[in-house]
């Protein structure tokens, strides 16, 4: 009897934590109404190349707030726009980069300040065919002329994007970090492969490629952060030969119980994502880092 209650507490510990997360902080993360909103700010260090906590929440929120579209890629684009929440933390936006054969989406920011710093940010998965379909085309490549073994969606994808970005990134003179959510974090992950950023840090990032990939890597800090029981870094499996790539680093606890059936919460469990999925809603890297 006592494991059975304890059993309960755990999962009204857990219910109450997915009722924070809704389909739509997950599903279209760009919609929310504020950014930026930790008080104070933390100092991002543009010349650290090992894990910093500050570092990883600047970028988190940078790839939440990259699903926001912009007044160029939508005429239905939400106010306040992307670039001015971005304006009022220091931020100017200088580069867009979208495939519209793809659906592929990236921004490139930088700092203003005495000691600037630059952010190429990929869009994770947006509820579009184009996206889903990279997700799902899991067929191990080449990866850029070299023997390492890649996820063909997620080559395709930054394939579709990468010259005018590589063209933007010869511009910067001054630190650049990667970073992504999801297909973002996938993508981030595959542009340091094509040219090595300061760091990179990925938030909910699925496997990536094979251990060829991981030896390829292995000289770029990529500082790669789980959420909880975040379903997505759990594919594609490893029976395929895919390897998770970087240093993990491990926020929230694991969702255990999500299965288990509650009368009393039974509207929650219905309308609400079960913690594998609400683990891997972008508002939660930024409010557990």
């Amino acid at each position: 009897m006592r494991w059975w209650l304890e059993a309960q507490k755990q999962l009204s510990r857990s219910n109450r934590r997915i009722m924070r997360i809704t389909w739509q902080d997950l599903l279209f993360p760009g919609n929310a109404p504020a950014f930026f909103t930790r008080n104070p700010l933390p100092v991002f260090d543009p010349h650290r190349i090992d894990y910093s906590s500050a570092n990883a929440w600047w970028l988190a929120e940078l790839s939440r707030i990259v699903y926001r579209l912009g007044e160029f890629e939508s005429p239905q684009a939400l106010r306040p726009l992307r670039r001015e929440f971005l304006n009022r933390v220091g931020l100017d936006e200088i580069g867009l980069f979208r495939s519209e054969q793809s659906g592929t989406g990236a921004v490139l920011v930088k700092s203003r300040g005495p000691d600037p710093f630059a952010v190429l940010v990929f869009r994770g998965t947006e509820q579009e065919i184009e996206d889903l379909l990279h997700d799902a085309d899991t067929w191990p490549v080449p990866a850029f002329n070299n023997t390492a073994l890649i996820h063909r969606g997620f080559k395709n994808a930054i394939n579709s994007v990468w010259t005018p970005i590589d063209a933007a990134l010869q511009t910067i003179d001054c630190p650049v970090f990667y970073t992504g959510h999801s297909l973002g974090a996938a993508l981030a992950t595959l542009a340091a492969v094509r040219r090595a950023p300061r760091a990179v840090y990925t938030f909910g990032s699925p496997r990536v490629g094979d251990a060829g990939l991981c030896e390829l890597l292995k000289r770029v800090p990529i500082f790669r952060v789980i959420h909880g029981s975040d379903v997505v870094a759990t594919v594609p499996p490893e029976v395929f030969g895919f390897r998770h790539v970087g240093q993990e680093h491990h926020i929230g606890a694991s969702g255990r119980n999500d299965f288990m059936f509650d009368p009393r919460l039974v509207f929650d469990q219905l309308t609400t994502p079960i913690a594998m999925l609400a683990d891997h809603a972008p508002i939660n890297y930024v409010e557990m880092i």
